[in-house]
C-alpha cells in the first residue's frame, strides 16, 4: 500500500529501534519489557500478530501493532512520529492492519486509545471515531508485575 511516497509493509526485527524511537517521541513508551526492542522482536515471531510500519525514503515514520485471538482483532499500539503526523499515515496503518486481520478471519477490531484522562499528551479519540470506532464502557487495565501477582498466590 503506497500513498504520497509512504509505503506500508510488514515490520522486520531491524525496525524495532526506530519503532522505540517513535514511541518515545510520542510518550507512548511505557515499559521496556512490553515496548522495548526485545519485546518487538518476540512479537514479530507470533503468527497471529500484525505488525506493520509506514516508511518513506527508507525511514520508518510510524507503525501499528496488534493481534487476533481467533474471535477479535485488537490493536495495542499505533504511533506515528510527530514530524509525520496529520498526513494520513495513521489511517493508512490502521486500514492495512484491518485488511490483514480480515484475511485472518476477524470481523471486529478493538483498541486502547489515549483519551487524555490519564495525563496523556494527546487525546486520540476523535481520530479513532473518524475511522468508525465507538467508545464502550470499559477501561483497559494492565499489570506490569506478574511475578508479584503470582507471589501473592503462594
Amino acid at each position: 500500500m503506497t500513498r504520497s511516497g509512504i509505503e506500508v509493509r510488514k515490520a522486520k526485527k531491524a525496525d524495532a529501534p526506530r519503532m522505540v524511537e517513535i514511541m518515545e517521541a510520542n510518550n507512548h513508551f511505557y515499559h521496556p519489557v512490553v515496548d522495548g526492542h526485545e519485546s518487538i522482536a518476540r512479537q514479530l515471531t507470533m503468527e497471529n500478530n500484525v505488525i506493520l510500519v509506514a516508511e518513506t525514503e527508507n525511514k520508518v515514520v510510524g507503525f501499528v501493532l496488534g493481534t487476533w485471538d481467533g474471535a477479535r482483532a485488537f490493536l495495542f499500539k499505533m504511533s506515528v512520529h510527530p514530524k509525520f503526523q496529520r498526513r494520513g499515515i495513521g489511517t493508512m496503518l490502521v486500514r492495512a492492519a484491518a485488511k490483514a486481520f480480515r484475511k485472518m478471519g476477524a470481523v471486529t477490531m478493538g483498541l486502547s486509545a489515549a483519551d487524555g484522562t490519564m495525563g496523556e499528551a494527546n487525546n486520540s479519540v476523535q481520530f479513532w471515531e473518524k475511522l468508525g470506532f465507538e467508545q464502550i464502557p470499559a477501561r483497559l487495565m494492565i499489570n506490569f508485575e506478574l511475578d508479584k501477582l503470582l507471589e501473592a498466590e503462594e
